[in-house]
């Protein structure tokens, strides 16, 4: 009730000064507007999920970044970008700018004001740093695939929060919607098997190319056993930037099949649940947030079992802050968080967490190399 009050109080105060030329808003109209204005953001947030996913779906971005390549204009109207969309119609135009008004706030492209030969003005729209990552970089590298991954292929993993939450029944949430748990889902799954493969084949260069240029961990390693490493991406990029190393690519049967031939890699099958290859150091990139602690204790014993003494394992996975905070970093990994526990029942961890993980799995030693301050992701080196 006090809140109402205030908030009423606040607006009678602007409309007692609505005469003056320009209002003068009083400091505790700003406080409570934007409040509220932030809660009204976040009541409409499912909206802008759906208008990035359809960008993707029309290949938006690669058709501005095409434009941009191809032009001596560096910024294009809703009618030019929609000259290059199928199902030409009258009124394509006047809707994909919808689209882009939204595209553009949320800082995804840059928007000015152009003014023709004819005297009309006219929105232009550019891609922006942050659109850049939307489209395919000269590496095959992209976001948009984990995009689709997150908001079309686990859409229903979204509808019943609530009951993962409060049901003590619940310990597989995605096996309670879905019927079987997410590997297994994918397996039987064609489609979303398709938009995982593609999610972890096109965002995967972007995050490790990041990491080789910050940690430097791989420089005295002779063999590097990747554990769960898919189809040999992260390894690939790893050797081509250290080309004395020699890969072992471990994963399960049916991912190892379909992994393309590399020099320098040799794709081993297996579980890691049961064993592990041996070499002088084991990399871990974003599997222990897959999995609870007591699953995690189970492969990290078999990887202290397959390191020389004095081995590492080499474990590149979020770290959430101890305290939650508003910046972009504490979101981004807390979200993850919430992701993991409901698709896979895993979890993202602290700094202690990971030490804890670390000490009871059987190693000596826990030191962070380094850490991703853009995304959260740290680099951590367990000892034998």
């Amino acid at each position: 009730m006090t809140r109402i009050k205030t908030r009423e109080s606040a607006i009678l105060k602007v409309k007692m000064s609505s005469n003056s030329k320009q209002t003068q808003f009083p400091i505790e109209v700003e406080k409570v507007d934007d409040a509220y204005l932030s809660a009204l953001l976040l009541c409409f947030s499912r909206i802008f999920p759906a208008i990035l996913n359809a960008a993707i779906d029309l290949n938006l971005f690669d058709i501005i970044a095409k434009l941009q390549n191809s032009s001596e204009h560096s910024s294009f109207s809703a009618s030019e970008i929609a000259s290059e969309l199928p199902n030409q119609h009258p009124e394509l135009a006047e809707r994909l700018e919808r689209m882009l008004t939204v595209l553009a706030s949320y800082s995804l492209l840059t928007c000015s004001i152009r003014t023709n030969e004819d005297g009309n003005k006219e929105r232009v729209y550019a891609l922006s740093s942050i659109g850049q990552y939307f489209a395919l970089d000269k590496d095959g590298g992209s976001l948009r695939p984990l995009s689709a991954l997150i908001h079309r292929g686990y859409h229903h993993v979204w509808y019943d929060v609530k009951d993962a939450i409060i049901n003590p029944n619940n310990n597989d949430h995605f096996h309670k919607v879905h019927g079987s748990p997410a590997y297994k889902y994918l397996e039987k799954n064609q489609e979303l098997n398709q938009i995982f493969n593609k999610a972890m084949a096109q965002s995967g260069p972007l995050e490790m190319k990041r990491i080789l240029t910050l940690y430097k961990g791989f420089e005295e390693v002779s063999t590097l056993v990747d554990v769960g490493g898919g189809v040999g991406n992260a390894l690939k990029q790893i050797i081509s930037e250290y080309p004395s190393i020699k890969g072992i690519n471990f994963d399960l049967p049916q991912v190892v099949q379909d992994a393309p031939t590399h020099p320098g890699i040799e794709h081993v099958e297996g579980n890691m649940f049961e064993s592990v290859p041996g070499g002088d150091a084991i990399l871990l990139k974003l599997v222990c947030h897959n999995w609870a602690n007591e699953e995690c204790v189970k492969f990290l014993r078999n990887c202290h079992k397959a390191l020389p003494k004095h081995g590492k394992v080499i474990v590149l996975d979020y770290i959430i802050p101890e305290v939650p905070n508003p910046s972009k970093i504490s979101k981004h990994a807390c979200a993850i968080d919430n992701l993991m526990f409901l698709v896979h029942g895993g979890k993202e961890r602290t700094e202690n967490e990971f030490q804890n993980l670390c000490m009871s799995s059987g190693f000596s030693k826990f030191h962070i190399a380094c850490s991703d301050t853009s995304a959260m992701s740290g680099v951590m080196e367990f000892y034998k």
